[in-house]
C-alpha cells in the first residue's frame, strides 16, 4: 500500500511537469522581449526597504498573490505564477522567504520545476522572490536570474540616510525636532533602519497633542542600547550564531543584565516560534496565527523566518532545557552565568 502511494505521488509529479511544459509551449502570450524583466530577486535585510521596493515594481496594482515558502511549496508558486487567465490579467506572484537562493536548498525536483519556469515563464506575470539572506552565486538559478531577469541587492542605509528618513518621516506628521535627537534614535537603534522607524511610531504615538519633540522626552521613550543588545543576543542564539552569540553575552555580563533576565527573552521566543510551528502544522493561516498569538503582521514574518529551520520536536527540547536550567539555577545546584554559558554551547553545537 506505502509502495503504491508512492508510485502515485511519482506519477502526479510527473503530470505536473508535463502540463506545465505544454502550457508554456502552448501559451500565445510567450514572449521573452515581453517578459525579460518579468521576474525579479530582491535581496535584504530590511522588511521596510524590501517593501519600499516591491511597491515600486507593483504600482498600484491589486492582482496580487503573495506566498510564503516557508509554509507552501515552490509547486503551489509555479501553478499561481503559470496560470493563465481568459482576460489577460496582470498578475503579481510575490514569494517570501526564498532563501533556496542563499543558504537553503531545493529538491531536484523542485529545481527542474523553477528552471523550467524561468526558461518560459507566462508573460502577464510577474514574479518577485524575495531572499533574506546572502545570495550564493554560484546556485544555478540564481545565474539564470541576473542574466536573463532582474537582481536587486538592497545595500543597508547609512545613519545619515536613515536620520534623514526619520526626520522626513516627522516633517510628514507635522512634528517639530531637533539633530541631535534624530542622531539619539538611529544610534541607539544601533543604526538600523527599521529598528528606528518602529521608534519614531512610537514617539509620535507618545505626544497625543504637542508637535515639538523633546530630546529629555526621547531618551525615556527610546528603547536603550542595552535592550536592544539582550534581543540581538536572542536572535544570534535562535540562528545557531555561536561566536556572536558568546561576544554579545560577555558584553551583557560587563552591563550587569542577570542570566535570569536573558533566560525568560530567551524562552519568550523559543515559546512563541513553538506555538507558531504547531499551528503551522495544523494548516493554519498567518492571519489565524496571528490572532492565536497576538502577533502584528511584521512579528510573524519575523517569527516564520526565525522557525522554518526548526523542528517541532527540536523546539520541544530546547524549551525542556530551559525550564531544567531555570529550576537547577533557582535551586544553586549551578551557576547561572556558567549555566547560561553551557546553554548557548549546547544549543548551537
Amino acid at each position: 500500500m506505502v509502495l503504491l502511494n508512492l508510485f502515485l505521488e511519482g506519477m502526479k509529479k510527473k503530470l505536473f511537469f508535463i502540463l506545465l511544459k505544454l502550457y508554456l509551449f502552448l501559451n500565445p502570450c510567450y514572449n521573452k522581449k515581453v517578459v525579460i524583466m518579468k521576474i525579479y530577486l530582491i535581496y535584504g535585510e530590511s522588511y521596510l526597504l524590501i517593501n519600499e521596493k516591491i511597491g515600486e515594481i507593483v504600482k498600484d496594482n491589486k492582482n496580487i498573490s503573495t506566498f510564503d515558502l516557508s509554509v507552501n511549496t515552490l509547486e503551489d508558486v509555479i501553478l499561481e505564477a503559470g496560470y493563465f487567465s481568459m482576460f489577460m490579467e496582470e498578475k503579481y506572484v510575490i514569494v517570501k522567504n526564498a532563501n533556496f537562493f542563499g543558504s537553503g536548498k531545493l529538491k531536484d525536483s523542485d529545481s527542474d520545476l523553477l528552471l523550467s519556469y524561468l526558461e518560459q515563464p507566462n508573460a502577464n506575470t510577474t514574479v518577485i522572490f524575495i531572499c533574506n539572506e546572502k545570495v550564493d552565486a554560484r546556485k544555478k538559478i540564481t545565474k539564470v536570474i541576473k542574466e536573463k531577469y532582474t537582481f536587486v541587492n538592497i545595500v543597508p542605509l547609512k545613519a545619515y540616510e536613515i536620520e534623514n528618513r526619520v526626520g522626513d518621516f516627522f516633517k510628514k506628521h507635522g512634528y517639530k525636532y531637533d539633530n541631535e535627537t534624530l542622531k539619539y534614535i538611529v544610534a541607539n537603534c544601533l543604526n538600523n533602519y527599521d529598528l528606528s522607524m518602529m521608534e519614531a511610531e512610537k514617539i509620535i504615538l507618545y505626544y497625543s497633542e504637542s508637535k515639538q519633540i523633546n530630546y529629555n522626552d526621547v531618551i525615556n521613550i527610546v528603547a536603550k542600547t542595552l535592550n536592544t543588545n539582550n534581543f540581538l543576543f536572542v536572535d544570534s542564539l535562535v540562528e545557531n550564531d555561536l561566536e556572536k552569540s558568546l561576544q554579545l553575552f560577555n558584553d551583557l555580563k560587563l552591563m550587569k543584565v542577570e542570566p535570569t533576565v536573558l533566560l525568560s527573552l530567551i524562552a519568550r521566543d523559543f515559546r512563541i516560534m513553538y506555538n507558531v510551528k504547531s499551528l503551522l502544522l495544523k494548516n493554519k493561516r498567518e492571519y489565524e496565527i496571528m490572532n492565536d498569538i497576538g502577533l502584528m503582521d511584521w512579528q510573524l514574518e519575523k517569527y516564520l523566518k526565525k522557525t522554518f529551520p526548526y523542528k517541532l520536536k527540536e523546539l520541544e527540547s530546547i524549551l525542556l532545557k530551559l525550564a531544567n536550567l531555570d529550576l537547577e539555577i533557582k535551586s544553586g545546584k549551578i551557576d547561572r552565568f556558567t549555566g547560561l554559558e553551557l546553554f548557548i554551547l549546547d544549543i548551537c553545537e
